[in-house]
Order: structure tokens, then sequence, then C-alpha cells
């Protein structure tokens, strides 16, 4: 019987896929969904930034709530936090962050860092292969791809 908050965040999230036979949608209007995908997010997040528990990792890991990508070494570090911000980004506004005209100081920044990651220049890291599938993942979606 669940006793923690996340133990009931858990149970919940299982019987809504068990009931949809999908994971939640954070895009959602029903705002309980939108809940449970929100929940959903932060624990993938606390486990790429190894911060989870064994216990609730393995839990999750168990439910098939984590990928095979989560479950490798921790993503920490200013470059995984630039991949993450650049994947937000791409989310939130349908488009990758402008190099040109940026709407913001920050979009700029990101936009920098992507064309120095890009230029050849960069050492071929982990970090780096996340943006090329980003920026391969927006291609596909016929999102505006310039840098």
């Amino acid at each position: 019987m669940p006793t923690t908050s996340w133990d009931l965040r858990l149970r919940a999230l299982t019987a809504f896929m068990n009931a949809e036979g999908r994971e939640p949608s954070s895009r959602s209007a029903i705002a309980g969904e939108h809940r449970l995908a929100l929940w959903l997010d932060e624990q993938r997040k606390s486990v790429r930034a190894g911060r989870m528990g064994p216990a609730r990792r393995e839990i999750l890991q168990q439910a098939g709530l984590l990928t095979a990508d989560e479950l490798g070494s921790p993503r920490t570090g200013t470059a995984w936090l630039r991949v993450a911000s650049v994947a937000e980004f791409v989310e939130e506004e349908g488009r990758l962050p402008s190099f040109v005209a940026p709407a913001t100081a920050g979009e700029k920044r990101l936009a920098d860092w992507m064309h120095v990651q890009l230029s050849g220049r960069a050492a071929e890291t982990k970090p780096l292969r996340a943006l090329r599938a980003i920026l391969d993942a927006v291609a596909v979606d016929g999102l505006a791809h310039t840098v």
C-alpha cells in the first residue's frame, strides 16, 4: 500500500497508463493528466541527473517508465544543461534558437553555443550527439532548421 506522495503518484500514473494505454501528455487540457505528465518528466530528469535513489529508480525501471538512454550514466555538466535547454526551447517555441534574429539574449546564447558545437571544432561527445539528434528530429518534423 502506498505510503508516500511519490508512491501515490506512481500508482496514479500506472492506473492512468493501464486505463488509457499510453503515457500522460503534458499538452493535455485535462489537469490530472497534465500533472501526471509533469511528475513523470521530473522523475526522468532526476534519474538523468543522478539525483534519484536506486530503490525508486528500480521501481520506475520495473514499471517500464525509463528508456535505455535514461538508465545510462547520469547527464551532468554544462553541456548537458545546454542540450536540455535547446530541447526545451524547441518544444516550447517549435523552432531552433535563432542565431540571426533571437527574441532574447538567452536564445542568442543558445544559438551561439549550438554554432560552436556544430562548427566541427568541438570534440565528439555524448552531449554533441544528443544535440545532433535534436537537430535530426527538428528536420524530420519540418521545423525551421537554421542555426
